[in-house]
């Protein structure tokens, strides 16, 4: 399979990076453009056998997948730019662009031929540059060939979920946004840290192991957050303590409110 992605950021660098990386998508099939020379070489850096450019028209060309990782203000002018060197008969069409239907990508990718694209939404998280993503897939006119195909390229990635257009904003929020929300609970908690006297890397290693030893616990032992926490609290303790001046200071409240506000 020939991949190109139109947009070398920080997203679709980092689903470049994570493909090169894997066994199904051959390095040297994988074609990134960006905006500045200077990006298609960090993209290069990542892997030299992919190709980088700036140019999106030369890029499509030969491609069976071609993924649009672009702001969503850049996509009409993006989509414009190429649509007419797309031959919807054998190139399907990936959007990673939040909060843009199906609907809107067929009008924007009409280009007169009379055929509609396959397409893909697809919804990963940063963490797919090391093959820890949770990535969402939705389809619109795809066989089911086609969408195990795309899965196993991201089952590479991560964890992925196949899931309907309906779900992506609740998709997008939690996982998605939810890798930033994640991080910033693990960064106040190093700054509490700091502030009672352990030094940042001390701090920096004391939570990341913490977090890491909970997340396996849930796996290990199958179980709900809750049945691990209740574990760990007796009546009067300092834990329970602990969780109960964080609810009233707001905080399953706040986690919700984030959520609520991201889709």
């Amino acid at each position: 399979m020939r991949i190109t992605i139109i947009g070398g950021g920080n997203m679709g660098g980092a689903m470049a990076k994570g493909m090169a990386a894997g066994k199904i998508v051959d390095a040297a099939n994988i074609r990134v453009t960006a905006k500045s020379e200077q990006t298609c070489r960090k993209i290069s850096g990542y892997d030299p056998r992919m190709q980088t450019g700036t140019d999106n028209r030369t890029a499509v060309e030969g491609a069976d997948l071609i993924i649009l990782a672009i702001k969503p203000w850049l996509l009409e002018d993006v989509v414009n730019e190429i649509k007419d060197k797309l031959d919807y008969s054998r190139q399907a069409i990936a959007s990673v662009v939040a909060g843009v239907n199906f609907e809107k990508l067929h009008q924007m990718l009409d280009n007169g031929s009379g055929i509609r694209p396959v397409l893909f939404r697809i919804i990963p998280n940063t963490a797919i540059s090391i093959g820890e993503s949770v990535t969402f897939i939705a389809a619109d006119g795809a066989g089911q060939p086609q969408i195990d195909t795309l899965k196993s390229i991201f089952d590479e990635l991560g964890l992925t979920m196949i899931i309907s257009e309906a779900m992506m904003p609740a998709a997008t929020s939690l996982a998605s946004c939810g890798i930033a929300f994640a991080l910033r609970y693990i960064n106040d908690s190093m700054q509490g840290g700091i502030e009672s006297g352990f030094t940042p890397q001390d701090a920096r290693q004391i939570v990341m192991q913490t977090v890491r030893g909970a997340l396996e616990m849930l796996a290990h032992n199958e179980t709900m957050p809750q049945t691990e926490i209740d574990k760990v609290t007796t009546p009067g303790g300092i834990t329970l303590k602990g969780l109960a001046a964080m609810e009233e200071a707001g905080f399953t409240e706040a986690v919700k409110a984030g959520l609520t506000k991201s889709r």
